[in-house]
């Protein structure tokens, strides 16, 4: 009962959990924001339709990144094994990081900037895209290597990173990031969104030098 909160003191599992929370939660904060953008007068004035229409660029991105992100982790993780006397790590599907940290912050902080900019509106949902491309690359990276590091723990795990999911973006940002938004902007929002998913992701380093 306990053991999946018991299973937050393992680095693997809590980075995997922070991962996988943001890169669930990062389109849970956009789409959120969605009507307020897509929808003001002052911006572009979309119909709630039109608005909808949106979803298509995270859903395409989406898709890509599913079926991308599993195949060329192990591909990957084949040619480490390989170099490494046959021995396979699951430190190996860490490697997967950059592609994620590439993606998923230039996708948040173009889209707040762009939209703050006031770009034709393909841009902002360009952007969209590519950050559910890496989204769809982080959360499949994080599972694999929390499974993979964790085999006989699995089932557990994937319940703490479930749980991670609900209460970071589920509740915590759900509360404010509409009201920051207004105050201070999206530019402002997003830039430092992306400035929390580049420090994530940057912790992949010591996790897969130490990590071992």
């Amino acid at each position: 009962m306990i053991r999946p909160f018991i299973l937050f003191a393992y680095p693997a599992v809590l980075w995997s959990a922070a991962v996988y929370a943001c890169s669930i939660g990062w389109l849970i904060v956009i789409s959120e924001t969605m009507a307020i953008i897509y929808r003001d007068p002052t911006l572009y004035n979309f119909s709630a339709l039109a608005t909808g229409l949106v979803y298509v660029s995270p859903f395409v991105g989406g898709i890509l990144g599913t079926g991308v992100a599993g195949k060329v982790s192990d591909v990957i993780v084949r040619a480490m094994a390989r170099r490494n006397g046959g021995l396979y790590e699951p430190e190996f599907r860490l490697v997967m990081a950059l592609p994620v940290l590439v993606t998923t912050c230039i996708g948040l902080m173009g889209f707040g900037w762009s939209v703050q900019e006031r770009d034709h509106w393909i841009v902002p949902t360009i952007f969209f895209g590519v950050l559910s491309f890496g989204c769809a690359l982080g959360s499949t990276t994080s599972i694999t290597f929390c499974v993979d590091s964790y085999r006989q723990y699995a089932g557990e795990a994937l319940v703490t990173l479930n749980f991670s999911k609900n209460i970071l973006h589920g509740l915590v940002f759900s509360l404010f990031v509409a009201h920051w938004m207004a105050d201070d902007g999206p530019k402002t929002v997003f830039v430092w969104l992306g400035i929390i998913q580049l420090l994530l992701q940057l912790s992949t380093i010591p996790l897969y030098i130490f990590g071992k």
